[in-house]
């Protein structure tokens, strides 16, 4: 009686490990089927939330059509003052998101399917969908923009550069002002050494007219005896010309 036991556990286990061999495909199967009928009702709600999002823009353009026959059958004056704003229709947004969230699950079981029918494919189907995760994450870190710190930096910056702006304003205007008093500074002194000079050249010229006779008579050059007439010849020849026409 003691050894009945004993048979009857081998055999149990036997039987045990035989079921759960020749369930194991059929296991298989039926995970295969659950996945691809997953697949076909994601499939259908993504098809019915497409479906609803037309129904309700279709609404919507026929509430515009309607919206625009009443704005022009009433006054150009009501229209001015009594025109609603633009709205999108109420849920859009929420049926966007969801069409949006079906549409991830259908490609994560997609390639779940793919998984389960090519497993070798597995980790290269993984590797792929990990790097264009990647990919995605980078780009929408971009989309952010500036972060908070940078963005108050920014407007930090920006008012440093307006304030400089304003003074380079202000210094360009004053230099403007001094170049304009610089340039005629001392020209109306110029200008009266200037005619003082004339008239001694004239001067020069009337007193070497006056006694250039008496010096030729003479014999005496007065060019010798006084060097510096020979810097300005040119000049007391121009003026002599001007005296004697």
């Amino acid at each position: 009686m003691a050894l009945a036991p004993a048979r009857v556990v081998p055999y149990q286990r036997r039987e045990m490990t035989t079921a759960a061999k020749t369930d194991a495909p059929t296991s298989r199967r039926r995970s295969r089927k659950e996945s691809s009928v997953e697949e076909v009702a994601v499939v259908e709600e993504v098809a019915s939330v497409e479906a609803v999002a037309s129904v309700e823009a279709v609404a919507s353009v026929e509430a515009g059509a309607s919206a625009e026959e009443v704005a022009e059958t009433s006054s150009p004056e009501a229209d001015a003052n009594d025109e609603p704003a633009p709205q999108e229709p109420a849920g859009r947004d929420r049926i966007q998101q969801q069409l949006e969230a079906l549409k991830q699950r259908e490609a994560e079981l997609r390639r779940e399917l793919a998984i389960a029918d090519h497993p070798e494919l597995a980790d290269a189907i993984r590797t792929i969908e990990g790097s264009a995760y990647g990919v995605s994450r980078v780009e929408a870190k971009m989309a952010e923009g500036l972060s908070k710190a940078e963005q108050r930096r920014k407007e930090t910056l920006e008012k440093k550069i307006a304030s400089a702006r304003d003074k380079r304003a202000e210094i360009d205007a004053q230099i403007v002002a001094l170049e304009l008093e610089l340039t005629p500074l001392g020209e109306a002194r110029l200008a009266a050494f200037d005619a003082d000079r004339t008239q001694a050249l004239l001067n020069l010229v009337a007193l070497l007219g006056q006694h250039g006779a008496a010096l030729s008579a003479a014999s005496l050059d007065i060019t010798t005896l006084v060097p510096t007439l020979a810097n300005w010849r040119t000049e007391i020849d121009a003026l002599r010309g001007c005296a004697d026409a």
